[in-house]
């Protein structure tokens, strides 16, 4: 082959000349008419115009708007542009219910589907799931889509009436007003609004200054019926802190957490109890656990018990059972109540030590299975936004359990996965759950059945 033909056929070579053509084809600040065709993960809308993907915030899959180009990709054929105008505005479009949503003129980008009806809002994920990652999409499940959030983190900043919490505008650091929120629990927004007054009462900013401590950003996290709240700041040695803290009645508990001010992350430290309760007692898919201030807690937990249900339903138990990415062990108390063995695996150490197993990667995991050749009847897997990954994928299909269930996160990792569980596994099922409403965020509840070739010649799975 000669080397210019060979140069046609790489990857790399081929992304190459897609960038130069694309810089030789658009400017920045280039008006464009497109029609969107489908919605990124982050509920942007997605155009093609000459092979370039163009990126849009507010418009949706169907709809044809004038553009203006912001920037241009370096690497990849990818554009991104601002709005202009709507030439034919999506049938199902509506004005936001939120007074703070961009879409009506406030600052808040949290959700890019707002302006959307919901049903709308699930064909847009259906056609766009197909469109991206060639993925069919079966029912798509949803418990709510007001007031959904029990959990909220909120950066704190500061107005011309006094401190205020909202969120960053999305793509920057500048804050946004957050106040009519319609998607976090009432119990969040009256907490927050009590925080806000009593704050602005004793004087308190954003900011450390001169010796007084501030408030960087709250994490709030409710039940339904109790709150904890987590104050954020640089240092806990102010008086005005604590009497705060003991004037909040709308929070059961509250806490104050340093943060490192050199750093950028909005978590603190081991968090301090300034007053009421240390920890909530919750239930989720039959579990009661203590809640603590900077604990794991679903922000839709309605949504989250039909992914459970969705994921658990129908498995008819066995001899054994792997539980990847067992977190708090939700899933592997249930499946103890149909399987005769369960092993979880969970990388994070306290996790790992409540389940009383030694903290594994997946991928380590897997490994060692395969050489003590275990060999499970099912393997459940929760994997974060990132997804498996090659090498378990592949450890997946050696082990050849009869049955796969995945929870993913993510449709782009869990697409890339699926390509190396194909040559084991074909997928029967996969549902949407509508845990996030309004985002484009969608979760994903994939069941697996093992291939009939991945069988040796005496009906055993065939581990390579």
């Amino acid at each position: 082959m000669r080397e210019s033909e060979q140069s046609v056929r790489d990857p790399l070579a081929i992304r190459r000349i897609a960038v130069f053509k694309m810089r030789h084809t658009l400017k920045k600040e280039q008006r464009l008419v497109v029609r969107a065709e489908a919605l990124d993960e982050e509920g942007r809308g997605v155009a093609t115009y000459e092979g370039v993907e163009l990126v849009v915030s507010g418009i949706y899959p169907g709809e044809a708007a004038e553009i203006a180009i912001e920037a241009l990709s370096r690497h990849h054929p990818r554009g991104f542009g601002r709005l202009i105008r709507l030439i034919e505005p999506h049938s199902a479009r509506r004005l936001s219910p939120c007074p703070s949503d961009r879409s009506r003129g406030g600052g808040c980008t949290g959700c890019p589907l707002l302006a959307l009806g919901v049903e709308a809002q699930h064909e847009a994920h259906r056609r766009s799931l197909k469109i991206r990652y060639g993925l069919e999409l079966g029912e798509i499940l949803q418990a709510n889509d007001a007031g959904y959030r029990m959990a909220s983190k909120r950066i704190a900043f500061d107005t011309r009436e006094g401190i205020e919490f909202g969120s960053f505008r999305r793509g920057t650091n500048r804050p946004a007003v957050m106040t009519g929120c319609i998607v976090e629990s009432p119990l969040i927004v009256r907490a927050i609004d009590e925080l806000r007054e009593k704050a602005r009462a004793l004087g308190i900013s954003s900011r450390s200054i001169n010796g007084r401590a501030g408030i960087n950003a709250i994490w709030l996290k409710t039940d339904g019926e109790g709150l904890l709240l987590t104050l954020i700041g640089d240092d806990l040695h102010d008086a005005r802190i604590e009497a705060l803290a003991r004037s909040l009645e709308m929070s059961r508990g509250v806490f104050y957490s340093r943060r490192d001010p050199a750093g950028n992350a909005l978590r603190g430290e081991t968090p301090v109890r300034l007053a009421g309760a240390s920890f909530l007692d919750t239930e989720l898919f039959g579990i009661h656990q203590h809640l603590g201030p900077l604990g794991f807690l679903q922000p839709n937990p309605a949504a989250a018990r039909l992914a459970y249900h969705k994921l658990l339903e129908g498995i008819e138990g066995g001899a054994l059972a792997f539980d990847l990415y067992a977190g708090a062990g939700l899933i592997t108390e249930k499946l103890r109540e149909r399987f005769k063995e369960v092993i979880p695996c969970e990388s994070f150490e306290e996790s790992a030590r409540a389940l009383g197993v030694a903290p594994l990667r997946a991928q380590d995991f897997l490994s060692q299975a395969i050489a003590n050749h275990r060999k499970p009847d099912l393997i459940v897997a929760n994997p974060p936004r990132s997804g498996l990954g090659v090498e378990p994928s592949k450890a997946l299909v050696a082990l050849a359990p009869k049955e796969l269930r995945i929870m993913s996160c993510s449709a782009k990792s869990f697409a890339r996965d699926r390509t190396i569980l194909n040559e084991g596994f074909e997928l029967i099922e996969l549902t949407g759950v509508d845990t996030l409403p309004h985002t484009g965020h969608l979760e994903l509840v994939a069941r697996f059945r093992r291939k009939e070739s991945q069988r040796d010649e005496e009906g055993r799975p065939n581990s390579g």
